[in-house]
């Protein structure tokens, strides 16, 4: 079947859109076209997939032209189903059915009605309509759809009115986490990927100070980069600098895959601490926690409901009230009294990942959902 992946946001080397459901389609005999913007022009093969980039603007105010490029270049590219990653491309690709008369899948990331509307592009004031619109508007183009993917439950019963839906979750491949000694570094935290302040930096940051009362050799490792305001990113500085806190904390900035979770193996316990700022953050259920599972890592994690049924599911980690500096104090200062239950709790979630939150597993039922649309009339 010629499949192509469109997305007018994701760049074309995205974790969840080419490294795992473009290959996976790639390498189990499918035609694959991915269609995405990027800084700089792309038209060639690697690992299976045909990767055409557009050039994307500098300014969100022109991402209109961006959906153009994505549509001219789908029109002009042939394929059975194409294979949507948020709303842009949602209507891009509806577009394109009503010319061409392909299939389509709509594969859902986020909960996109809030996520667009508190873009800090757009005043207050609109940001109700803008809700609104993406709200209704997605619905609406779903219903065009051959198949729905979602990454949790809580995003399967927003499209619960629809029949062909999947939940695909974003979890590892088992052979970029193998089981391995590795010598752990003796209170050392890890908070990977993006961290901000609706992500708990600043909470984690606060906590330190008491946890170093009882630990003065507590380390944490942000094994990525803060994303947020130019004023965030100085009060952190500042923060690091007034509290003597430079030689306890170490904020990577970007570093390879690979090197993430080399930071992760060599630390005691992965850290999630999503505030509960936006529903967005509420029902997200990040890559880090599977990725810590895999890790064989105890977690520290926000007690909301996707996050809560994994971690109880696994009794991997410790939930916390993300916004409540003392809980999370408290519970990296039990992680560290208790290194053997910590464990433990890292083996638990291992054991979880291989069982059931993999990628081979999502990849089954990805194969299995584009086999059932290869026989849709």
């Amino acid at each position: 079947m010629k499949i192509c992946m469109l997305t007018t946001v994701h760049p074309p080397f995205d974790t969840r859109v080419f490294h795992r459901e473009a290959k996976s389609l790639a390498s189990n005999g499918h035609e694959v076209t991915l269609i995405a913007p990027h800084t700089e022009v792309i038209n060639e093969t690697i690992d299976g997939v045909h990767i055409k980039t557009i050039i994307k603007p500098n300014s969100k105010a022109l991402h209109f032209l961006t959906m153009i490029k994505v549509f001219l270049e789908g029109l002009k590219t042939h394929y059975d189903v194409s294979h949507c990653h948020e709303p842009g491309s949602l209507l891009v690709c509806f577009i394109l059915k009503v010319l061409k008369g392909n299939k389509m899948v709509y594969d859902a990331h986020e909960y996109y009605p809030e996520l667009i509307a508190e873009n800090v592009f757009f005043p207050k004031v609109v940001k109700k309509p803008i809700h609104f619109i993406v709200d209704k508007g997605e619905l609406f183009l779903c219903k065009f759809c051959e198949y729905i993917i979602t990454v949790n439950e809580s995003l399967r019963k927003r499209f619960a009115r629809f029949e062909n839906i999947v939940v695909l979750y974003n979890v590892p491949s088992l052979d970029l986490f193998p089981l391995k000694d590795v010598e752990i570094e003796q209170n050392t935290i890890v908070y990977a990927g993006y961290v901000s302040r609706e992500r708990g930096l600043d909470k984690l940051l606060k906590s330190l100070l008491d946890v170093r009362k009882a630990y003065p050799d507590i380390f944490l490792l942000v094994a990525g980069y803060i994303q947020d305001t130019d004023e965030f990113k100085s009060e952190v500085k500042s923060f690091i600098d007034d509290n003597s806190l430079n030689g306890t904390v170490r904020i990577t900035g970007w570093i390879p895959y690979a090197d993430i979770v080399a930071n992760i193996q060599k630390s005691m316990v992965g850290m999630i601490l999503f505030q509960p700022i936006y529903y967005n953050n509420i029902i997200g259920l990040p890559n880090k926690l599977f990725e810590y599972m895999a890790c064989g890592k105890p977690v520290i994690a926000s007690d909301f409901p996707e996050i809560r049924a994994i971690v109880e599911e696994a009794n991997c980690g410790i939930l916390v009230d993300s916004s409540n500096i003392d809980d999370i104090t408290k519970a990296i200062i039990w992680i560290l009294n208790n290194p053997k239950e910590a464990q433990e709790m890292g083996y638990r979630g291992r054991k979880l990942i291989e069982e059931k939150y993999n990628w081979a597993e999502m990849e089954t039922l990805l194969l299995s959902m584009y086999d059932k649309i290869s026989i849709i009339q």
